[in-house]
């Protein structure tokens, strides 16, 4: 399997993602943490078939903005990220970072290694 085939996707505001199409970026609009959690289901059971009746997920990655990010449950987030594939990455919006990335992405870390190695 190779990894090309996977998608990319962003979700947040039409004004701070519309710009990652140029880039191939598959971009949903969610303007609150209800949308965001909706788009966020979406593109998790999104799959391809890859013939002889295999699947697959269709995107590796789905960033989402971190504004919206802190409005999905810990239990939906817990249910979007059972499964390795796609991960799912808060960014800072356009008004910058409040954090919520880095402490998910520290939980992440401490999940696979066992220990906080941020510090």
């Amino acid at each position: 399997m190779n990894i090309d085939s996977y998608k990319i996707a962003i979700v947040g505001s039409k004004d701070q993602i519309l710009g990652f199409k140029a880039l191939g970026i598959t971009a949903t609009i969610a303007n609150n943490g209800e949308e965001a959690r909706s788009a966020l289901f979406k593109l998790n059971n999104e799959i391809i078939k890859l013939g002889e009746g295999e699947t697959r997920k269709k995107y590796a990655i789905i960033f989402i903005l971190e504004d919206l990010a802190t409005q999905i449950t810990k239990e939906d987030y817990k249910k979007l990220t059972k499964e390795a594939l796609p991960a799912i990455i808060p960014i800072p919006g356009i008004q910058g970072t409040k954090g919520y990335g880095l402490t998910r992405m520290k939980k992440m870390v401490e999940q696979a290694v066992g220990s906080d190695i941020f510090g």
